[in-house]
């Protein structure tokens, strides 16, 4: 077995190791919970073309999680750990096949095992990335794909870039991001093809018939509006962000991205290299390796790619959340590795580069062995839910097992949880926009028994308030705590009036 396969397993599994850590850890947040709702309905058969629900995601994920549910969870079941094991698992799988991805990037488009080797390790490494693989959100698999597009691309398989880029996009809206991308990584590889327009036709084709799948699914939708126009109203449509906001929003980005991997040493490492190499690039500077220039159109590309990326979501209103950043940890780590490989092999001494690289490794590790640990250990907040919602869980089987058959459960705030983590429970969830109408129907339904939770973290005074005005009483029930010891929900049943 070649040394390069060897590094790549251990990275791999490596990769997988710290992926695995914070496993069960935490329990889903509000967009989590909802997708692995629908992913149930499928599964069930309850629903199978979401035909009741306001989607606002194309429909590969839904359907990957359904996969998922039905060749390893218990969707009919109340089974709740191995139900969230299985709508975790395909973003577990896309995260280590980026990692993947990502070496066989670096060998493609630089033609070096090492920076292959780099870039992967540095992903794998990445306290960013280990925490989003442990969550259901769209992004880790749309990412994935993403990349696939682009290693296809870069291998002038044009035909196969267009069905990965067009499956990107058919798994999150944002996938459409990457395609300037992948088209201008085709472009920079196309020369090798024969038939070029041939070539882009059939990226053409495939990526068309994807789109056409994704739509025609929402066209045979009862539910309307459509995902996309569903998107935008759920999302509170898209712009541009208003001048005054710019600086807090690149201070929120820059943010974001340097906790890439957390760590301001390895930051300085990484910006330092990327510094050092374009100067290198821009003096002329030759290679050691195969008198090639140091700055290949590979570089420009993904550099290009970062930058734009940043400066679109930093100039429109998007919300700064830590999920539309997980694909640019990937180009980075492209970009680092590129750099820093490079820099190693512009030494000509050998004892001079043998010490380079180790210094480097030193470097690397140590910077990033503390953040690394924290996110095995779940510690930093960045991917999934961190301790809000401990115990809602555990307030699930409660109510499954205490409630009576044919209770009101009403809520505000938890319904997207209620609705994965109450699967199937004989109750009726009832949403109240705002006090006066718990208590319209509170009053209406007083001769059925009725129940209420508050998450601790959100202000339940008003609806407190509202229901002791009508004379309508909270009896304790239940109540969880989170990790740290505070309480995290209070069931309560409602008596009177």
């Amino acid at each position: 077995m070649k040394t390069t396969t060897v590094f790549l397993i251990a990275i791999l599994l490596l990769a997988l190791a710290l992926r695995l850590a914070p496993w069960g850890d935490n329990r889903f947040l509000e967009d989590e919970a909802l997708y692995s709702a629908w992913g149930r309905q499928i599964a069930t058969g309850a629903d199978t073309m979401l035909d009741n629900e306001p989607v606002d995601k194309p429909p590969l994920h839904p359907y990957t999680l359904a996969l998922s549910f039905l060749l390893f969870g218990a969707p009919v079941t109340a089974d709740l750990e191995r139900n969230e094991s299985a709508a975790r698992l395909p973003s577990l799988f896309a995260s280590v096949t980026s990692v993947a991805l990502v070496y066989a990037l670096g060998r493609q488009l630089y033609r070096d095992a090492k920076v292959g080797l780099v870039a992967a390790l540095l992903l794998a490494l990445s306290p960013f990335d280990i925490l989003f693989a442990s969550t259901a959100f769209t992004d880790p698999l749309m990412v994935a794909l993403a990349l696939g597009a682009l290693l296809a691309a870069a291998k002038s398989r044009l035909g196969i870039a267009g069905l990965l880029a067009g499956l990107s996009a058919a798994t999150k809206q944002q996938g459409l991001l990457f395609l300037p991308l992948v088209v201008a990584m085709g472009v920079a590889s196309s020369g090798r093809l024969g038939k070029p327009v041939l070539a882009w036709l059939r990226f053409a084709v495939a990526f068309a018939a994807v789109a056409g799948a994704a739509l025609w699914w929402d066209a045979a939708r009862v539910q309307r509006p459509g995902f996309w126009t569903q998107g935008l109203v759920s999302y509170g449509n898209l712009g541009l962000a208003s001048p005054e906001l710019w600086a807090e929003h690149a201070r929120d980005w820059l943010r974001l991205a340097a906790d890439f991997w957390v760590s301001p040493w390895f930051n300085a490492l990484l910006l330092t290299a990327l510094a050092a190499w374009a100067v290198l690039g821009l003096r002329g500077a030759k290679s050691a390796n195969k008198g090639q220039k140091q700055i290949l159109p590979a570089d420009l590309i993904l550099l290009i790619f970062v930058i734009g990326f940043l400066v679109l979501h930093w100039l429109l209103t998007f919300q700064v959340w830590d999920r539309y950043l997980l694909g640019l940890v990937s180009i980075v780590a492209l970009l680092a590795a590129r750099a820093v490989v490079g820099l190693g092999r512009a030494i000509r001494s050998r004892p001079w580069r043998i010490a380079y690289a180790a210094g480097v490794g030193l470097v690397i590790f140590a910077s990033l062995a503390g953040p690394v640990s924290r996110a095995a250990g779940s510690e930093l907040p960045l991917g999934g839910d961190h301790g809000a919602y401990d115990g809602i869980d555990q307030l699930a089987e409660y109510v499954r097992a205490n409630v009576p058959p044919g209770a009101v459960l009403y809520h505000h705030w938890l319904g997207y949880h209620y609705r994965f983590y109450l699967y199937g429970a004989p109750l009726r969830l009832h949403w109240y926009p705002d006090p006066a109408d718990l208590v319209q129907d509170a009053v209406d339904y007083r001769r059925e028994p009725r129940y209420i939770a508050f998450p601790s973290f959100r202000d339940s005074a008003p609806v407190r308030a509202a229901l002791e005005d009508a004379e309508i009483q909270l009896l304790p029930v239940y109540e969880t705590t989170r990790r740290d010891g505070t309480v995290s929900f209070q069931l309560y049943r409602l008596e009177g009036p």
